[in-house]
């Protein structure tokens, strides 16, 4: 009996022990957890991070929507510290939206629910900000697409039925628009025609009456039906000269439907009469030609 009251007490003691430790090893954790959070009202973000890191792995905290949430919102003030739109620091701003997500997820009683949708919000838009300098500063249309994919992927976490179709109009008539730009100021470089080809036709793919998509991708191909035909001002021989001539006639052909759509949208687009009269003209329809030069002279009498 002696032996049985001295195992049983020494296991109540080593029950009682176990428990200090678990407690203390908790209340550890949330003090790491509220010192993150004082750090971050300090705006010491870097000194904030390291500390969060060591709550969002530890057993007792892992799951605690506060922890993912005060990570979030230090990765991504840690992110804008780092300079605007700074694409080097990019993992930076995608922790902080991975962060809010699961928080997200964790926080059944939505306590955080508002401040975590208005992170990955914020994360988003940065994207769609990133997506813009890329296109028009730098002219990287393959990285910028790339943010402007990060920043619909995004937007959808928190608004799951966001319609993008007028944002994806903007974004694809922008960069056809620029690059068909480039495109006649470089002396009609095939890469940047393709760029604005491909942009543009996404747009038609949404919105097939798209005046700016339609007339854009008209000019393009009448440009590059004319850049051909300039080609026989210079010396070469008959072969290469039929060659020329098919390859022209095709590309103005490939361009006709579009200003004849402009036109039926609106009759009295200017550019849409002068190139559907140089269109005709290049196809050797005279008839055709000669009946929207009227229309143009007619419209300009106006």
């Amino acid at each position: 009996m002696l032996t049985v009251s001295k195992s049983y007490h020494y296991l109540k003691s080593s029950i009682c022990f176990l428990l200090v430790c678990v407690c203390h090893n908790f209340y550890a954790q949330t003090d790491l957890l509220f010192e993150a959070q004082r750090l971050c009202n300090e705006k010491k973000f870097d000194q904030a991070i390291p500390l969060i890191e060591k709550v969002i792995l530890h057993t007792e905290t892992k799951n605690d929507p506060a922890s993912w949430h005060i990570r979030s919102y230090a990765y991504i003030q840690a992110y804008k510290q780092s300079g605007p739109a700074n694409t080097s620091k990019i993992n930076l701003l995608d922790t902080a939206i991975s962060s809010a997500l699961v928080s997200k997820q964790l926080d059944v009683e939505k306590g955080y629910l508002e401040n975590n949708n208005a992170f990955i919000k914020n994360g988003a838009n940065t994207y769609y900000k990133i997506s813009t300098i890329l296109l028009q500063d730098s002219l990287n249309n393959v990285k910028s697409e790339e943010y402007y994919n990060k920043y619909k992927e995004s937007t959808k976490l928190f608004d799951p039925t966001f319609d993008f179709k007028q944002q994806d109009i903007k974004y694809y008539n922008t960069t056809g628009s620029i690059f068909e730009d480039l495109y006649m100021r470089n002396n009609f470089n095939q890469k940047y025609g393709d760029v604005a080809k491909t942009a543009l036709l996404k747009v038609l793919e949404i919105d097939s009456k798209n005046i700016s998509a339609n007339i854009n991708l008209g000019i393009l191909y009448y440009n590059q039906g004319a850049t051909l035909m300039r080609m026989m001002d210079y010396d070469v021989d008959l072969a290469q000269l039929d060659v020329i001539q098919e390859n022209a006639k095709k590309l103005f052909k490939q361009s006709l439907p579009f200003m004849i759509k402009v036109y039926e949208l609106d009759p009295k687009a200017e550019k849409a009469l002068e190139s559907l009269q140089g269109i005709y003209s290049a196809l050797l329809d005279d008839e055709k030609a000669n009946e929207f030069k009227q229309k143009k002279e007619a419209l300009n009498k106006k």
